[in-house]
């Protein structure tokens, strides 16, 4: 969303530089006779001291920041807008204050007092866009060719949201991030996407440098099916500035996956003061109890407006619990028999966990930049994060011969699936701008995920009563090491308003590994063998076989022009050169154009050729027992699915082909309009081919006469694998329109309205190998094609309002989102869920500048998704709400209250 940064008792722990500079008028004479100490030495230092107003009603600014430009002196207003501040003659002042231009004045000589009026802005520096424009200056959201949405710390904070993920879900309408249960790997890594495209085909940044995936695929029957993204809740909330969504394809400009569009998080840099902020928050069912702190604050470093800002954050949450009573049968298939020994053993039917996963996470982020000489400046970025989560399994009955082990768990079990997440990043870079105005940008960095998983109060049914009961299941690693080179200038040109050219190249190292898990996790053991299960149950351990360690590299070129060919006419032309040394090369390139008809009204639009790289996941990931929940004739249970790798002897023999890059044509057409100084407008449509589309196959028997020659002795029953099977296309409208009212110094009102339609379809037929044509099904499922087209929602539509009154502050939110489909191998089981609006209200009251207070309520009125309306999709009434897709998640209200402390 285009927000604007309402007015307020900001801190100055955001107080930041904007990037527009004020010429202003004389400053007030001084109002003491220099000593003669001072006309004798004019360079003397001397405090001075002064009043930060509002240009136009006189109000102290208070907590504005004041720093003597090119040193590190600086200091902050009081409640008053008043500072004390050490000064010597031709020292300059630079004042910023959020929702204010910036003002750089010279210090009269011998003033000892100084009164400075701030004028207000249109532009605040949340309206200031970097991602997407890479050859220029960063320009605003209504003059930039493609749409780009910004928001705020203040605004994602508002949401009562303590995760990115989740912040962003609940303000920009484009993109989905939901949590899901009793579902592998999402248990920890959210699926995140963007225009209802995949989580791999969403590029994220920060700082504008690309940022590193999550370790672990997905590869259940849920949202993401088949990809891995990036975990965006990795990142303290409490470190970001803003966060900025490009919504067009940029494979041109930023490499392989920004298919969707590209996610950059702007980390604060603010050199002095901080904020402390305390969250509690608990769901109407009274659990789900999180508790949540940080702390961020800058330090002033050098004598050239050098700043190291550090950020450090933890976080706890209990898990939810919207699991039914089991329904099925306990110690015995006959009811009459059962229900009596169910009597007898007094056997307690609420035996799962069905929701959010129980969360310890602990996080850690700087960002620093200091001068290196006259000419340049050094400048790093990253962080640490660490997660302890505990996800859980459905519940194995005793009377399942398959699984039960009865001397260990004469009631039965349930599994409990614990598991450890660590991302690691950092960047290092150097800036300069040469003698001849070439801006020079290097900079180095790496990046890596892992995760490690474990199973407890679980079983290998095949150990029988030698069977441990709790396992270490394995660990997967994702790493990538960057080498970015990126030059840019702008040109006087004749006949041309500006010329703007970027150009550089990026080298990148990934390493995917998967480390086995304990033999008891994978191997089968010696008990009932063929009639028990093997491994640990609900999550089977990466076997031996399953092990792997792959490196590739990739380097990739970029050429990137942009020009106002005249104070109407603007034109951008960008192209980027790729080879993988796994998969080959790709050939990027981009056209946009805007073009204004009035200063308040103009037309956008690009055409992009992009493509994907399939990741090292999809190449390298394979397990041979993975257990997945499906519905196979009928029947909801866990199944043993072979996952085998794409260059699997036995899937090349299907004639299926070695895995290739998705390419894509991304149209966009939109328009913008800053109606009044207070409202702006934008609308922008778009379709995105994409062909050669990575996706998972089907399940496939193994054992059927049409494949059973193939896979003959492979001990394989259901298989499944990567292909470039489909061929998809996206069609979407955006529209977001902005409000921001300033009546008088004490009220101010705010109003967002956002619109996302969107509709993803499979264009033509399911590229089957001929051996698979006697299947009589496609080799890519319903069920698949169902996650691509149906199982995010078509619509979603936001709208807030808020407003303040002196020290008190409302705001409320409804967020509808569109309906989404379940799809089922057996089309009679297919289930549509209506749309839904969640309410959300809050209300904050400054009890003085520094000490902010906030009430608020997350779905308000307690509304859940609609239920499942089949019985046996259920997993015997222990999920009454669907694991294959979610709108909003279903945990009902949720009340919060957070306190922010600014020093």
């Amino acid at each position: 969303m285009n927000a604007r940064l309402p007015y307020l008792n900001w801190t100055k722990g955001a107080g930041l530089l904007l990037a527009a500079q004020l010429v202003v008028g004389p400053a007030p004479a001084a109002t003491a006779a220099m000593s003669a100490t001072a006309l004798e030495h004019p360079a003397a230092r001397r405090p001075l001291t002064g009043r930060i107003l509002d240009g136009t009603d006189q109000s102290p600014l208070a907590f504005a920041s004041v720093a003597v430009k090119g040193t590190n002196r600086g200091t902050t207003t009081d409640a008053n807008g008043a500072f004390t501040l050490d000064v010597e003659d031709g020292d300059v002042l630079v004042v910023s204050y959020v929702g204010y231009e910036l003002r750089e004045i010279e210090v009269p000589a011998g003033a000892t007092t100084l009164n400075v009026p701030m004028k207000t802005t249109t532009h605040t520096i949340a309206d200031v866009i970097v991602v997407g424009n890479r050859a220029s200056e960063a320009r605003t959201n209504v003059d930039l060719p493609v749409p780009v949405d910004v928001l705020t710390a203040k605004e994602i904070t508002k949401t009562g949201q303590t995760e990115l993920g989740q912040m962003i879900h609940f303000t920009a309408p484009s993109f989905n991030s939901t949590k899901h249960a009793i579902s592998n790997v999402t248990s920890y890594v959210d699926p995140a996407t963007l225009r209802g495209l995949g989580p791999d085909q969403t590029l994220v940044l920060v700082n504008g440098k690309r940022r590193h995936q999550s370790s672990a695929l997905n590869v259940n029957n849920v949202v993401g099916r088949g990809s891995v993204g990036t975990d965006l809740n990795a990142i303290p909330t409490a470190a970001i500035e803003r966060v900025e969504i490009l919504r067009d394809g940029a494979a041109a400009q930023y490499g392989s996956d920004a298919i969707a569009g590209i996610v950059n998080i702007v980390l604060k840099k603010n050199p002095r003061g901080g904020v402390v902020t305390g969250n509690y928050g608990i769901t109407q069912k009274g659990d789900g109890a999180t508790y949540d702190t940080g702390i961020n604050f800058g330090l002033p470093v050098g004598k050239r407006d050098g700043f190291l800002n550090l950020t450090a954050q933890g976080h706890h949450n209990d898990p939810t619990d919207r699991s039914g009573n089991y329904t099925g049968r306990v110690y015995n298939s006959n009811q009459r028999k059962d229900d009596s020994l169910v009597a007898v053993k007094g056997f307690n039917r609420d035996v799962t966990t069905y929701g959010t996963a129980k969360n310890t996470m602990g996080q850690f982020f700087y960002n620093g930049e200091v001068a290196l000489g006259e000419k340049w400046r050094l400048y790093s970025f990253g962080g640490y994060s660490y997660k302890d989560m505990t996800a859980y399994g459905f519940f194995r009955n005793p009377s399942n011969k398959a699984r039960a082990v009865l001397s260990l768990f004469p009631n039965g079990y349930n599994p409990v699936f614990p598991a450890t997440v660590q991302d690691v990043a950092s960047t290092v870079g150097v800036r300069s701008k040469t003698a001849g105005g070439w801006n020079v940008d290097l900079s180095a960095g790496f990046g890596q995920n892992v995760i490690k998983t474990y199973a407890n109060h679980t079983v290998n049914p095949s150990y029988g009563s030698n069977s441990p009961t709790s396992f270490y299941t394995g660990t997967n690693k994702f790493g990538q090491v960057l080498a970015d080179v990126n030059v840019s200038k702008s040109f006087e040109v004749s006949g041309l308003k500006s010329l703007s050219l970027a150009y550089g190249s990026e080298f990148r190292v990934e390493q995917y590994q998967l480390l086995a898990g304990d033999e008891a996790s994978w191997k089968k053991g010696t008990v009932n063998p063929g009639v028990a299960d093997v491994g640990s149950s609900g999550r089977e351990g990466i076997g031996a076989a399953n092990a792997v360690k792959r490196t590739r590299n990739n380097v990739g070129v970029y050429v990137d022009v942009l020009s106002d060919i005249s104070d109407k006419f603007l034109v951008g032309v960008a192209g980027r050169f790729e080879n993988y040394s796994d998969f080959g090369a790709n050939v990027s390139g981009k056209v946009s154009t805007r073009y204004k008809f009035t200063e308040l009204f103009s037309v956008r639009g690009s055409i992009n050729r992009g493509f994907r790289a399939p990741s090292m996941h999809q190449l390298y990931y394979s397990n041979y027992a993975d257990a997945q929940w499906l519905t196979l004739n009928g029947v909801f249970d866990s199944y043993p699915i072979a996952h085998l790798r794409n260059d699997n002897p036995y899937v090349q023999q299907l004639g299926v082909g070695k895995l290739k890059a998705e390419t894509t044509l991304d149209y966009n057409l939109g328009l913008t309009a800053q109606v009044t100084p207070d409202l702006v407008f934008t609308a922008d449509a778009y379709q995105i081919d994409i062909t050669d589309r990575v996706v998972i196959s089907g399940q496939l028997d193994a054992t059927k006469p049409a494949l059973a020659p193939t896979f003959a002795g492979s001990g394989f029953a259901q298989v499944q694998f990567f292909s470039n099977a489909l061929d998809t296309r996206t069609r979407g409208l955006d529209v977001v329109a902005s409000y921001r009212k300033r009546m008088d110094r004490d009220q101010e009102a705010g109003l967002n309205l956002a619109m996302a339609l969107n509709e993803t379809k499979v264009q033509g037929e399911v590229r089957s190998p001929a051996k698979l044509s006697s299947l009589g099904t496609p080799l890519v499922d319903r069920v698949m094609i169902g996650l691509i087209e149906k199982a995010q929602p078509r619509s979603k539509f936001i709208g807030s309002a808020n407003y303040r009154y002196k020290k008190i502050e409302g705001l409320v939110r409804a967020t509808r989102f569109g309906e989404v489909t379940a799809i089922q191998t057996t089309p009679e089981l297919d289930q549509t869920f209506s749309a839904k609006i969640i309410t959300d209200a809050s209300v904050t009251y400054g009890f003085t500048p520094r000490i902010g207070l906030t009430l608020g309520a997350n779905n308000l009125f307690n509304v859940y998704p609609d239920q499942i309306a089949f019985p046996q999709l259920t997993a015997s009434g222990q999920t009454p709400y669907t694991r294959f897709t979610s709108q909003f998640g279903f945990m009902g209200a949720y009340y919060f209250t957070s306190l922010r402390l600014s020093f």
